[in-house]
């Protein structure tokens, strides 16, 4: 069991929750209920605590548990839902209390495996700054791909500040907020695609429902924009899933490579994954990434620094690119990306030969 005053701690310093008003006030719900802390604390090593207890309660209310809690949830009943007031607290601590045992078995069982498919966009960006940079077909690798939604970038609709890219009849649509976007490289010319491999601890089977049910209860409770985007990207990836191996990066990533053409460009994207990764593994983590390079030359996307201020000042996550010349933030976004703002230097891209 993880130790309860670091979950403590990573209840009462959680950030990015800001699009969940009834998350955002139970995180001090739990950081100030020694009980609650003890069954966060069976979140399995690694996993951020916040967002598998909340997801685990979520999981059992949208599978039909009857209880009060539930008025405060717009996912189970819409416009209806309770704002947050003095009752909500103590609703969600009894509900835990009741369901103790399922919750305990769901986080420690269960991994956080967010698909939001917003962040598809990270890799659309990527496989265009590739495209202007060599003319030869692409790799693409994404760690902690969860189901692999994001894999599918280059047959999603992106409508950025009134464009549109990618494939206009996708039933994937994905609006973004991008401020600057002149400094975006073209979205609409990408490169060919000559593999696409995901690698993810346990990743969740499309034809699975209680997986499916899973990835939606880690949508928060009032995202129903999210949540019929990760619907529609379920139901268009189901048909013709990409190739997901299952693994830790560490460990696998050698198999990974191996299924790499050698010599051809390959981008490695991870968003919100590192995050997940226990602390004494993030050296191990950072290597088996980088040696993705060592067989071609290599763009490497990560949507992980989330004390970043972007340049209208509001604040975000840093997404860092990694190449040949070094490491640099090349944008700030939401951590959801609701809205991201580039950088000049995401025109800085040196591929080695």
């Amino acid at each position: 069991m993880r130790d309860v005053r670091t979950v403590a701690g990573a209840f009462r310093t959680a950030r990015g929750f800001d699009s969940s008003p009834l998350y955002s006030r139970l995180l001090a719900v739990v950081a100030d209920d020694e009980a609650l802390l003890e069954l966060a604390a069976q979140t399995r090593h690694g996993q951020q605590p916040t967002f598998a207890l909340f997801g685990a309660v979520h999981y059992l209310l949208l599978r039909g548990e009857s209880d009060p809690l539930a008025e405060y949830y717009p996912s189970v009943v819409g416009d209806r839902a309770r704002p947050f007031d003095g009752h909500t607290g103590p609703a969600f601590t009894r509900f835990c209390e009741a369901y103790w045992g399922q919750i305990a078995s769901i986080i420690g069982t269960r991994l956080v495996q967010t698909n939001h498919v917003q962040r598809a966009l990270v890799t659309r960006v990527g496989l265009a700054l590739l495209r202007r940079a060599t003319s030869a077909p692409v790799c693409v690798v994404e760690v902690g791909c969860s189901a692999g939604l994001n894999l599918r970038a280059d047959r999603y609709a992106f409508t950025v500040e009134g464009a549109t890219f990618g494939d206009r009849g996708s039933p994937v649509h994905l609006r973004v907020e991008v401020p600057g976007a002149a400094l975006l490289p073209d979205l609409d010319r990408l490169p060919g695609i000559a593999e696409v491999v995901g690698v993810d601890l346990d990743p969740p089977d499309l034809a699975d429902e209680e997986d499916r049910a899973w990835l939606r209860a880690l949508v928060w409770p009032e995202n129903a924009h999210q949540a019929a985007q990760l619907q529609a990207a379920l139901d268009a990836t189901r048909a013709d899933p990409p190739r997901v191996l299952r693994g830790n990066v560490i460990e696998v990533g050698p198999d990974v490579a191996a299924i790499l053409p050698a010599g051809l460009p390959r981008l490695v994207v991870h968003t919100a994954t590192r995050i997940h990764v226990p602390a004494e593994e993030r050296p191990a983590f950072d290597a088996a990434v980088a040696a993705f390079g060592a067989d071609g030359p290599m763009l490497h996307l990560a949507l992980e620094d989330d004390r970043r201020i972007a340049p209208s000042g509001r604040p975000g996550v840093g997404l860092t690119a990694t190449d040949a010349a070094g490491s640099r933030t090349i944008a700030v976004a939401d951590g959801h990306l609701a809205w991201l703002e580039p950088l000049p230097a995401i025109n800085e891209l040196h591929l080695r030969p």
